[in-house]
């Protein structure tokens, strides 16, 4: 299986997950109740991207990933190229695309950025693994909306001309599409540049930005905001100040590939109003929420449409043998939570735990809204696209103004 733990967001400086309480699990209980019907924006112009949920780019066999396809051009030209299979992801910040697909044919060749002395490159660290590459500019277009960014910063990640990896730059190795699960992310999480003041002025440079006077003698730099890969959905004009993730309900067993609608901006149209939703607000430095579950309260916690189960600790129950990241009951288990953030306001967060061999074990289905597994972070309740199934989603942007006041918060 692909990824199995959110891709963490170098802003919140490790992994975070949202928590939530009192657990009312047990084999054979009732299940929770299902989502309320939610509207689901239909893609086009100006500002809704269609999603797929499916097996992913060929020989990846994902599971609750979520793609879109992504137009990248050399900046200023009509030289371009539409790429499949891009995981949208909450919690992550940033495009960032696989040297392999920029360079299969019809190949196309991006412009090196550079610190305006040397080209740049970074280390970007996930929960589960570690990607390295150069960093390059360009125009991008989401081919459904229309929305469009010029001359954004992007990774190229596994860039062969950079076949050096810093000793610093530790972690799984995640530089294939076959082992990254991807072709790309399109990183929509709610900051604007993906390390932001951390990486300005730290005394000892952080490793995440590199300065490459060669190939081969990258050295970890300071980087200022306006040369670090930033959150596209920043730059797209009316509709920058966060994005929604729209997605039908899953049944128990599972689904064969589904589609819905990333829509872009929060009030800002008559398709992307926050309705009835409950904002959550997120503590501004880490983007985390807090939250309890059976009892326990977790402090680093939110939802992430870049996992592909809910991760969390509960030793009640039984790890899967084959798959020991997920969890395998002898019954569908359920569950709920308590979701705060930095306000007085409260969500229920309600969710089932299935056996996830027996849910793999059903090759043709991509999308499952009941798989859950362990977390490495104790303090961690990560909520990721089971628990997308069925809401409408609002992830908000720092600094952004909204109706739901400034970001940065999840609502739905």
């Amino acid at each position: 299986m692909r990824k199995f733990v959110a891709l963490a967001l170098i802003q919140l400086g490790f992994l975070a997950a949202c928590g939530g309480g009192g657990g009312y699990g047990g084999g054979g209980g009732t299940p929770p109740p299902p989502p309320p019907m939610q509207m689901i924006a239909t893609p086009g112009p100006p500002n809704v991207e269609t999603m797929t949920v499916d097996s992913g780019p060929a020989g990846v066999n994902a599971v609750n990933t979520l793609y879109v396809s992504v137009k990248v051009c050399v900046p200023g030209t009509s030289t371009c190229k539409t790429i499949d299979h891009i995981e949208v992801d909450t919690g992550s910040i940033g495009l960032r695309i696989m040297s392999s697909v920029l360079t299969a044919a019809p190949a196309i060749t991006l412009p090196a950025e550079t610190d305006g002395t040397n080209p740049l490159a970074e280390c970007l660290q996930f929960a589960d693994g570690t990607s390295w590459g150069s960093l390059a500019t360009a125009d991008m277009q989401l081919p459904v909306s229309g929305e469009t960014a010029a001359n954004i910063h992007v990774q190229v990640i596994g860039d062969p001309a950079y076949p050096t990896v810093p000793t610093n730059c530790t972690g799984t190795p995640e530089n294939t599409v076959a082992m990254f699960g991807a072709n790309g992310i399109l990183g929509v999480g709610p900051f604007i540049q993906d390390c932001g003041s951390a990486c300005v002025a730290a005394v000892t440079p952080l490793t995440v930005y590199y300065s490459c006077p060669s190939p081969s003698t990258c050295a970890a730099a300071n980087e200022g905001l306006t040369l670090q890969v930033q959150n596209p959905a920043t730059l797209f004009g009316t509709d920058s100040n966060g994005v929604i993730i729209e997605l039908p309900a899953v049944g128990a067993a599972g689904s064969t590939p589904i589609s819905g609608s990333l829509v872009f901006g929060i009030g800002t149209r008559t398709n992307n109003g926050l309705g009835t939703a409950t904002v959550l607000p997120e503590d501004p430095s880490t983007g985390w929420i807090t939250g309890t579950y059976k009892g326990t309260a977790y402090t680093d916690g939110y939802l992430d449409s870049g996992s592909n189960g809910n991760f969390f600790t509960d030793s009640s129950l039984t790890p899967c043998t084959s798959n020991p990241k997920f969890y395998c009951p002898a019954s569908t288990m359920s569950e709920t939570a308590t979701l705060k953030g930095t306000s007085a306001a409260t969500l229920a967060a309600n969710f089932s735990v299935a056996n996830a061999d027996t849910l793999f074990s059903v090759t043709s289905y991509t999308a499952f809204s009941n798989l859950g597994g362990t977390n490495s972070d104790t303090a961690g309740f990560d909520l990721g696209l089971p628990f997308f199934y069925g809401h409408n989603v609002f992830t908000a942007i720092e600094n952004a103004n909204t109706p739901g006041g400034i970001g940065p918060y999840f609502a739905y």
